[in-house]
């Protein structure tokens, strides 16, 4: 049995409808939902989930940590299984993914750490990509260069505990997906990549979202703060950067929060990132 770890904040009730929807409709029902939310917003999200709080396997739970990464750290110490999983709410887990999950953990003990494929929808549910094979094996030094863990990321529980969970100090960028995957290869954690596509990652703009409506600067801030946390070179990091800023953060709204406050009432540039 494994939990899900949902954090709600900023959400599109469709996609979040959507994304419960592939809980229920897993081919193994031997799974648990914990959605959570800042104490003063549990009202309405207990309005918004309606009847899936009815089921005994979900629950919504109040962060009482600091952020999206104190989210997941409420997260893993209310859960009650062995393991933890990401599911985000605009985002999907196809039908299989308990299935594969429990079965990856159950026949490989030894591993900390699980992450699938994953492929990219829009916003009408349509493929926008093909499926991103996950890494079979990679070292430490590739943390430098990208992440080598995407989603669907499901880890070990106490290991997760043991080093502190994700880092609060980080405000939003790369807790989650960046900084806790290495943050865990540093502590030893054994990874295993699973073939199966398991995870559904939605490119909208139909609400908020953080790759697009953080500030270009707020993104490239947080990324060397990352960086410099795990002992990355300057050049490395001023390498990283300039990548990111010509490949995927092209899709920032928003140049600083300057520009963004700029920008209130007027439609910003779109811009899709090319998946392959």
């Amino acid at each position: 049995m494994l939990t899900a770890l949902m954090p709600l904040k900023n959400y599109h009730a469709g996609f979040l409808a959507k994304a419960l929807a592939s809980m229920f409709a897993q081919d193994d029902p031997d799974w648990r939902l914990l959605a959570i939310a800042e104490s003063g917003d549990l009202p309405e999200f207990e309005r918004v989930l309606g009847p899936a709080l009815a089921d005994a396997r979900v629950a919504l739970i109040a962060n009482a940590r600091r952020g999206l990464a104190g989210a997941f750290n409420t997260g893993m110490r209310e859960a009650s299984t062995d393991f933890v999983a990401i599911l985000l709410a605009d985002d999907l887990w196809t039908p299989d993914a308990v299935a594969v999950l429990n079965r990856s953990i159950g026949r490989h003990p030894d591993v900390d750490f699980f992450h699938s494929s994953r492929r990219i929808v829009d916003e009408h549910d349509q493929p926008v990509s093909s499926v991103y094979a996950s890494r079979e094996s990679f070292t430490l030094r590739d943390f430098v260069v990208t992440s080598p863990v995407k989603h669907l990321l499901c880890w070990r529980r106490a290991l997760a505990l043991s080093i502190g969970g994700m880092d609060e100090s980080l405000n939003s960028v790369g807790p989650d997906d960046f900084d806790f995957p290495w943050s865990m290869a540093d502590a030893g954690a054994r990874f295993r990549g699973i073939d199966e596509c398991l995870y559904v990652y939605r490119d909208h703009r139909s609400a908020f979202r953080l790759t697009t409506h953080l500030p270009l600067n707020h993104h490239k801030r947080e990324i060397e703060r990352i960086m410099i946390k795990h002992g990355a070179p300057p050049d490395a990091i001023e390498e990283r950067l300039a990548h990111a800023q010509d490949a995927y953060l092209r899709q920032c709204l928003y140049r600083s929060r300057f520009d963004r406050l700029m920008k209130v009432g007027r439609a910003p540039d779109v811009w899709r990132e090319p998946y392959e």
